[in-house]
């Protein structure tokens, strides 16, 4: 079996967690490896139904005071990570709005993306095991590639999980 990358399109969603800006670094070094465009996606989760018109005002304000902030944020990260060779020119930044599982699976599938480099915690929560992390789902539900970044001391742990879900 001959397996062949090509990576042309790197979508990299990001919350400024840790892990998030661990999986930032690490998608435009791929980016400059596969000379690819890279895709950085926030998602906002929905604040509150609009049933006034100050509430649809003040959710515009909010949202342009978020996606300033997230343009600053990445700008940031750049200078952060001493990646001047990265031309900026194919880092394209979106926000959305929804839950941010689905926002990345739908984006994905809009810039057709070959990869979708993204933080996985490493924590395995109760509500987790129940219901699955974003990464998880993103994971299950992508039509290519998956990088689940860890974080930087990531021990796995298999005593933290309660004994009747170890095998699930």
């Amino acid at each position: 079996m001959n397996v062949e990358l090509k990576y042309k399109s790197i979508l990299v969603p990001i919350d400024f967690s840790d892990t998030s800006r661990k999986s930032f670094y690490l998608a435009l070094k791929y980016a400059k490896v596969f000379d690819a465009d890279t895709y950085v996606l926030h998602v906002m989760e929905p604040l509150d139904t609009f049933d006034s018109s100050s509430k649809v005002e003040s959710h515009t304000d909010e949202v342009a005071q978020v996606e300033g902030g997230v343009r600053r944020r990445v700008n940031e990260l750049f200078e952060r990570a001493g990646l001047a060779e990265v031309d900026r020119r194919r880092v394209h930044v979106d926000i959305r709005g929804g839950k941010p599982w689905k926002e990345i699976l739908r984006y994905a599938s809009e810039i057709g993306s070959d990869l979708i480099v993204m933080g996985s915690h490493g924590q395995t929560s109760f509500k987790e095991l129940l219901m699955g992390s974003t990464t998880e789902r993103v994971v299950r539900r992508a039509a290519g590639h998956v990088l689940c970044v860890k974080p930087d001391g990531y021990e796995y742990d298999p005593e933290k999980i309660p004994a009747k879900y170890k095998e699930v």
